[in-house]
């Protein structure tokens, strides 16, 4: 392939990285050129991936240009909202005396969930939720947890207590957090890690859910108060998470979280029926 002549340079390594981050559920924005008057480095269809980590996949043509477009990629990656970028080379962005415009759009748009325990109602949620638009980071502190887990592309896992929480959490920023361990003191402290590294991270988290009864779930939330966490701070936690479904299964608690989340995310806080009445919608939550 690389002494193909027929090749464009770059455009194939482009696509097949894009397709590899769909599959893998990598984020990253996508830049292709849509626009090209007079002389300009790269001509409309030339495209260049800016992944998360910084790295560049291909090129839209270098230099001052090219870094206005690092810059707008950043707004994208940050707030999910596709832009056009308009670029001058006639001074602004270079010397070439032409003009190119550039579509910026992100690669994936799946909002991030970090599920912070294992078990049953945490492997449910992943499970559910795969074709939903979310990505998951499955967080226990037993490997023997995450061990068997099959492959699943969405589906991350990162074996971390309360302590080592906070190095976990740079791609979550703006996303949906569980906390679902192993007992209820461990909540507290998975609870109050995850709080306090919110402060760290560029946006902070569209939706903090604790399962448990109503009863455990204000023990938590109190000892939390006496650890000194704001209380404008804990009256973001949901809980007791999910919706009233009804619901027993480990399944049918994930699903009434899973839709919680997204009316949050969506603005949608309340359900109503067809005459646009309120219905309850957050209510008991048990431990499975």
């Amino acid at each position: 392939m690389a002494d193909d002549p027929w090749r464009t340079p770059c455009e194939g390594d482009v696509l097949l990285e894009l397709a590899d981050m769909v599959r893998e559920q990598r984020a990253g924005v996508l830049a292709t050129v849509v626009g090209a008057e007079r002389s300009v480095p790269r001509q409309p269809g030339a495209k260049m991936i800016v992944h998360a980590d910084g790295r560049l996949t291909g090129s839209v043509g270098g230099g001052r240009a090219e870094a206005h477009v690092l810059e707008q990629a950043a707004l994208v990656a940050g707030d999910g909202v596709c832009r056009t970028v308009a670029i001058d080379l006639d001074g602004g962005h270079g010397v070439c005396g032409g003009r190119m415009t550039v579509f910026l759009e992100p690669v994936l748009r799946a909002v991030p969930f970090v599920v912070i325990g294992a078990g049953h109602v945490g492997r449910a949620l992943a499970t559910v939720g795969r074709t939903l638009p979310f990505r998951f980071l499955l967080v226990d502190d037993r490997p023997r947890m995450l061990a068997d887990l099959p492959p699943s592309a969405g589906v991350g896992t990162a074996v971390s207590g309360p302590a080592g929480l906070a190095g976990h959490l740079a791609g979550a920023a703006g996303g949906a957090v569980l906390v679902a361990s192993r007992g209820h003191e461990l909540d507290a402290d998975y609870l109050e890690a995850l709080l306090r590294a919110e402060s760290s991270l560029p946006r902070p988290f569209a939706f903090v859910g604790l399962l448990g009864s109503r009863a455990k779930s204000a023990r938590t939330l109190g000892e939390l108060r006496r650890r000194g966490l704001a209380p404008e701070t804990l009256a973001r936690v949901r809980a007791p998470v999910g919706l009233d479904l009804g619901d027993e299964t480990p399944a049918e608690i994930a699903l009434s979280v899973l839709a919680e989340a997204l009316a949050v995310l969506r603005g949608r806080d309340l359900l109503r029926d067809a005459g646009g009445a309120e219905l309850g919608v957050r209510l008991r939550r048990r431990r499975p």
